[in-house]
């Protein structure tokens, strides 16, 4: 039991576990019949059969045993796997040092009848940065070896005067009429909840006090940078089970004065050399009504507790008005009501907070007086839906038997550059802003201001991040930014093994992106996500009709007390990308 290796999954009750194989091995030398002659290792005899509680195998049993030496993944270090050389490693994302094996795999259905395999267990070598350990199975050595089994499929079967019902998880010989049972929300509830089991008697009473069910808004200051760092009242969520998350970014297309609401183009050649590329139309042309439907759609069942918004969230130059305007004051807005409110509704999403940001487009694009300070202002807005009480913030979420702590973040600093400096990526750019451009006393005051402004915010907020980290007893520690990571790289690998941080939450790049195990992430095990593909703006690659791409969608996060599954859901609704997080402590704490 100590020495159990933490990935290996298998149960107690599977034959091929040691402590099983153990126990049956004592009852074979104490039961066997003195008279039995057969081999103790011949499946076929009658002494294996009687002390494994089976009967002969018939021709269905041995198609399943067969499946079964099929529904296996492993890299093999040594070539010496059953199936010889590295096998069905695509189930578990290819050659990479940790994993990321899928729950469920499409099989052929001479392996199982419902075409369909999840999987039972998976043992993993050590990374190198934990000291390298590789996976010892019958003498041969492995990256890793992941075992599968078939979906179980409802047959009915009927006859004249007989109707029988049964179970069977491979092909059968039989005429019948097959059904294929897909795992629902009730049966993932279940397997989470065997994995990592919450507690019985969690009430939000006894985890933080005073905390609400919802987030709190905070009173509006006078101008939206008065309350920079401001922490808001710890939130609750009692219910046991499954805790979703969206996340999207990018996501706010253009007003067409024909009506309508389309994404910004950026891949026009006469503009936009370096992104020229075909347009798709049926996507390319309604983009974010295709994510948004896929949103809808899956929040019907999966019930996200709320949404992460990392920014850019309305195109070309965010809120159509002149910064300078009170906190307290939200100005009517046809883009909040059109291209937000009118576009992410149903059930599921109705009500839902989005908790966000502001990206580089929210302050202008190429300009810095954008009306971003009403993206802040629409915090006191009637929805009650949208959460961007200041610049940086932060709030701890409770769950049975967990927390996480969010950190909400402004990087635009990284696109705040000299006056001379390149005018299609600089929001203090002299050839789109003039010398007397003001947000007044929220500043920046002046074109010559703009870039000290943002240094200024950027140093304040690094001392506010740093001790917050500090701070920090949640379990979880998410950060939620516009620029990803590569941005400031050197600043985020220092900030990230020093506290442990878990999870970087970005937009930003016109796609959709997940870092974790491998070898280019360097933060790992720190992972990043970019959520940029939410469909305000024409996607960096071509995107494909059907949604089996990478370039517009979603992520969702499901949480739990051990361990985040990330996964990436395209515009068609295509899973594009899975991966499982534990938990980074701190290097104080490693140590």
């Amino acid at each position: 039991n100590e020495t159990r290796d933490e990935h290996n999954v298998s149960s107690d009750d599977d034959p091929s576990s040691s402590r099983n194989a153990s126990a049956s091995e004592h009852n074979r030398n104490e039961t066997r019949d003195e008279h039995d002659v057969s081999s103790d290792d011949d499946p076929s005899s009658s002494f294996y059969l009687r002390q494994h509680n089976l009967t002969k195998c018939d021709s269905d049993c041995e198609e399943s045993s067969r499946s079964a030496q099929e529904l296996i993944a492993y890299w093999d270090v040594d070539k010496c796997g059953p199936k010889g050389e590295d096998y069905n490693v695509q189930w578990c994302g290819g050659h990479n040092e940790t994993p990321v094996c899928q729950e469920e795999v499409e099989v052929n259905d001479t392996l199982c009848v419902s075409r369909a395999a999840r999987l039972v267990l998976l043992n993993v070598s050590k990374p190198v940065w934990w000291g390298r350990e590789m996976v010892w199975i019958d003498d041969c050595k492995y990256m890793f070896f992941a075992r599968y089994e078939c979906v179980p499929t409802t047959t009915t079967t009927t006859g004249t005067g007989t109707s029988t019902t049964s179970t069977t998880t491979s092909r059968t010989a039989t005429t019948s009429t097959t059904t294929t049972t897909v795992e629902t929300e009730a049966m993932f509830k279940h397997r989470l909840e065997t994995r990592f089991p919450e507690p019985a008697d969690f009430t939000c009473a006894q985890a933080c006090g005073k905390c609400t069910s919802d987030f709190v808004r905070p009173k509006p200051g006078q101008w939206a940078t008065e309350l920079n760092g401001v922490q808001l009242p710890d939130v609750c969520f009692e219910a046991r089970g499954i805790h979703k998350v969206f996340i999207i970014g990018d996501w706010g297309g253009i007003i067409r004065k024909s009506g309508g609401v389309s994404p910004a183009d950026h891949r026009r050649p006469n503009k936009f050399v370096a992104h020229t590329r075909p347009y798709v139309a049926g996507v390319d042309d309604c983009a974010q009504q295709r994510v948004a439907a896929q949103m809808q759609q899956r929040a019907s069942w999966a019930h996200p507790d709320y949404i992460l918004n990392v920014g850019d969230n309305f195109y070309w130059g965010g809120v159509n008005d002149k910064c300078g305007q009170p906190a307290w004051k939200v100005v009517p807005s046809l883009q909040f009501q059109h291209v937000f409110e009118d576009i992410y509704h149903g059930p599921g999403i109705d009500g839902k907070q989005w908790l966000g940001v502001l990206g580089n487009h929210d302050y202008g694009g190429y300009k810095f007086n954008a009306a971003w300070d009403q993206a802040i202002s629409y915090t006191w807005g009637q929805s009650g839906r949208w959460l961007t009480p200041a610049q940086y913030w932060r709030v701890k979420v409770h769950y049975p038997g967990f927390s996480v702590d969010y950190y909400f973040a402004d990087t635009n600093v990284f696109d705040a550059e000299p006056p001379a400096a390149d005018p299609g990526h600089n929001l203090c750019n002299n050839a789109h802003n003039l010398w007397n451009t003001s947000c007044g006393a929220e500043g920046p005051t002046s074109l010559a201001d703009c870039p000290a402004w943002f240094q200024r915010l950027w140093a304040a907020q690094s001392k506010w991040l740093e001790d917050a980290l500090s701070a920090s007893t949640a379990d979880w520690q998410i950060i939620v930014t516009h620029f990803p990571p590569k941005w400031g790289l050197e600043y985020w690998k220092d900030l990230v093994e020093r506290h442990g941080i878990d999870l970087i939450v970005s937009g930003h790049a016109h796609n959709q992106e997940l870092h974790h195990f491998e070898e280019g992430n360097w933060l790992r095990p720190t992972a990043w996500i970019v959520s940029g593909g939410g469909g305000g703006i024409t996607s960096e690659g071509i995107p494909d009709p059907a949604g089996h791409d990478d370039q517009y969608g979603f992520f969702e996060l499901t949480l739990s007390a051990k361990e985040i599954e990330i996964q990436g859901i395209s515009h068609g609704g295509v899973t594009v990308f899975q991966s499982f997080l534990v938990q980074r402590f701190p290097a104080k704490k490693q140590k």
